[in-house]
């Protein structure tokens, strides 16, 4: 099923692959990162200035946490970085295996951090990881994951989404907001055309929005009966993320990578969705 959604690119520097868009209700800014770049992004579309935070190696994600501080998951550790003075400061590194890098990762409804791994340069499989990090801690939540990526809560932060991205497939769990624990593992979706499940946000009324890596589309999801209820045709190939953005949700801003012969590869785009 096809709606007339017509993506807007809002920005586009060229880059190899754009990922993690995060949005920040208070401020109105968008945050999202250049992977191979080695580049966070802070950008407010009103008046089209960009901010910049370099990190030490491939960023997966980059989140905003409650005290207003950026927290980057970066190849060497998780650092904290003031978005004012952009002094970094580095936390921990919950990952030990140098073949693996961080990808995909968000806040939780607690404001606890979840982060997944991957293969840096090769893929491994079942050698990847989600983490949940917490005060200074961290725990492994979900073990032998190949590609850790998209994920997201329901609106009471019982059920948890992800996405392994080589099983096509989205699961959810039942989430212990206690103890960031799983449970009671469920398939909600299966892709079995398009692309490659990647990114992945949950919207106000609890569907999923999912980007497919070269499947040239993001689609809506409803999370009950795994429906598909939207598709969004994108000008590009490789969707690698999606977010909820806007004074009201309104917004669905969508990150990309790049393609040979595809002139807007590698920008960020966004929707009007409601």
């Amino acid at each position: 099923m096809t709606q007339n959604l017509t993506p807007e690119l809002v920005y586009y520097a060229g880059n190899q692959l754009l990922e993690g868009p995060h949005w920040d209700e208070e401020n109105n800014l968008l945050y999202f990162v250049s992977i191979e770049d080695q580049m966070i992004y802070q950008f407010n579309e009103k008046t089209t200035e960009i901010q910049t935070y370099p990190t030490s190696g491939p960023v997966g994600a980059a989140v905003l946490t409650e005290g207003g501080y950026i927290l980057s998951a970066e190849k060497d550790g998780l650092y904290s970085i003031d978005p004012d003075t952009k002094k970094r400061t580095f936390l921990m590194q919950p990952n030990t295996d140098d073949r693996l890098r961080y990808n995909d990762g968000k806040l939780d409804p607690k404001g606890r951090f979840l982060i997944g791994t991957m293969g840096y340069g090769e893929t491994l499989e079942g050698a990847a990881s989600l983490f949940v990090i917490d005060n200074g801690h961290f725990k492994e939540i979900l073990t032998d994951l190949t590609l850790s990526n998209g994920l997201g809560w329901s609106a009471d932060g019982r059920t948890f989404y992800h996405i392994d991205t080589p099983t096509n497939k989205i699961h959810k769990y039942d989430y212990d907001l206690m103890t960031a624990d799983l449970s009671n593992k469920q398939m909600v979706v299966e892709i079995t055309d398009g692309g490659s499940p990647d990114g992945m946000c949950v919207d106000l009324d609890g569907n999923l929005w999912v980007a497919e890596y070269g499947g040239k589309r993001i689609c809506k999801w409803d999370s009950q009966t795994g429906e598909q209820l939207i598709e969004i045709p994108m000008p590009v190939s490789n969707i690698t993320s999606c977010c909820l953005g806007g004074s009201e949700q309104e917004f669905l801003y969508i990150t990309t990578a790049k393609q040979d012969g595809e002139a807007l590869s590698g920008g960020l785009f966004k929707v009007k969705i409601r």
